[in-house]
């Protein structure tokens, strides 16, 4: 008997045909999710409320998990006579913001920032309970600053804000869509823990490091009317020696203040920090994951990856690029650490993808062994998987010894 945390996983081969009698379907990938649902979800009982927490793609991303195999977690979960609930987070910002491509054309991004905006996107894509069989449910509240303050001893942090709707539920299971991420290499089950399950004030540390401040020696206070303080929901700014100041331990990172103060761009006296990368990044969304563990119970979460359309960015943008690997499979545990360690180990030794380049020539597909979504990244001397590991371990959240077991 093993004591390493079990990976399950299911081939993504499909066998085409024109009719579809039980043998065909058995290897349909649908069919396969159900499989993989029936190893994980044991801890989940009759009445318990749960949580789906599911990314529902940026707008024009076209790469973003289809809807059916949601549904299909959706009907394990009922099967169980539990009830489930999709719940997303806000992200980054407050608004869409509109991106010309040519004089006539534009596409809007960041539509995600606010319920209103993310609700419609949600919708587009299939994330409603018409198609899937569920609500969806904003757990950090209508600014995403609903937050509940949670002590620990992570690398950079000791304190996490986790979104207080989580508590709400009695189990989770997390849905991720393995893919790239250009500042943390792939994107899986730690990522959707450590930015997907927490406010805007710690999604902001985890990509910037530090919170926005107002510059004294900048602020005159009698050129504006104090909109910087009206602006703030959480009342983090104050009048102090005739300048504004920002409350750190108050501020959610949401930047109302540098959208309503008066003087832009290099008058205003809002410094916004620069994004930061590659461990320190990682790090502090990893210190996040552990936040969102230990004050929900690693024993309450379940956690199912679908590695198709691996493409090289991330659900988060508009254009993340063609996949760079073939389809991997379905994987399902309790670990997240070894569930994902489980698709990069796949992702690694698989055989990579030809690319079309700009020039209409194509690229030479990338051979077994090497990883992928760093060699497909102009950020690559920054990148490298083991960054999430090393940081996961360090704060004893998983395993990257696992056993693989397939369906």
């Amino acid at each position: 008997m093993t004591n390493k945390p079990i990976v399950y996983w299911a081939s993504p081969i499909e066998v085409a045909a024109l009719r579809s009698d039980a043998k065909i379907m058995s290897t349909n990938n649908l069919v396969k999710t159900r499989l993989i649902l029936d190893k994980i979800l044991d801890n989940i009982q009759a009445g318990d409320k749960v949580a789906v927490k599911v990314h529902v793609g940026e707008a024009q991303n076209t790469r973003y998990l289809r809807p059916d195999y949601v549904r299909e977690v959706v009907d394990a979960i009922k099967s169980k006579d539990a009830i489930p609930t999709l719940i997303e987070t806000q992200g980054l910002g407050l608004r869409a913001r509109k991106i010309d491509i040519s004089e006539d054309y534009y596409v809007c991004i960041n539509h995600r920032a606010n319920p209103a905006d993310h609700a419609k996107i949600a919708n587009l894509h299939g994330y409603n309970e018409s198609v899937i069989g569920a609500p969806l449910q904003f757990i950090d509240g209508e600014d995403g600053t609903d937050g509940k303050k949670i002590q620990i001893d992570g690398i950079h942090f000791k304190d996490v804000s986790v979104a207080t709707g989580l508590f709400k539920f009695d189990k989770m299971v997390v849905i991720s869509h393995f893919k790239g991420h250009p500042q943390a290499t792939f994107g899986g089950a730690l990522k959707q823990l450590g930015i997907g399950c927490v406010t805007k004030r710690n999604k902001f540390l985890a990509h910037m490091g530090k919170l926005p401040k107002i510059l004294s020696r900048k602020c005159d206070i009698t050129t504006c009317n104090q909109e910087c303080i009206e602006s703030c929901s959480v009342k983090a700014i104050s009048i102090e020696n005739d300048s504004a100041v920002i409350n750190q331990d108050l501020c959610y990172g949401c930047l109302k203040c540098m959208l309503k103060c008066p003087h832009k761009k290099k008058k205003s006296p809002i410094k916004n920090p620069s994004m930061i990368l590659g461990d320190a990044f990682v790090e502090r969304f990893i210190d996040n994951a552990l936040a969102v563990m230990t004050s929900f119970g690693p024993e309450n979460i379940r956690y199912i990856n679908f590695a198709f359309d691996v493409v090289v960015m991330c659900d988060c943008v508009s254009n993340p690029g063609p996949p760079v690997v073939p389809d991997l499979g379905i994987f399902g545990s309790t670990d997240p650490v070894a569930i994902d360690k489980a698709c990069v180990d796949t992702e690694i030794n698989a055989p990579g993808l030809p690319i079309l380049e700009k020039d209409g020539t194509w690229r030479e597909p990338e051979p077994p062994g090497v990883e992928k979504f760093k060699a497909s990244s102009p950020l690559s001397e920054m990148l490298g998987y083991q960054m999430q590991f090393n940081a996961s371990l360090k704060n004893k959240i998983g395993s990257t010894d696992y056993e693989l077991i397939k369906i």
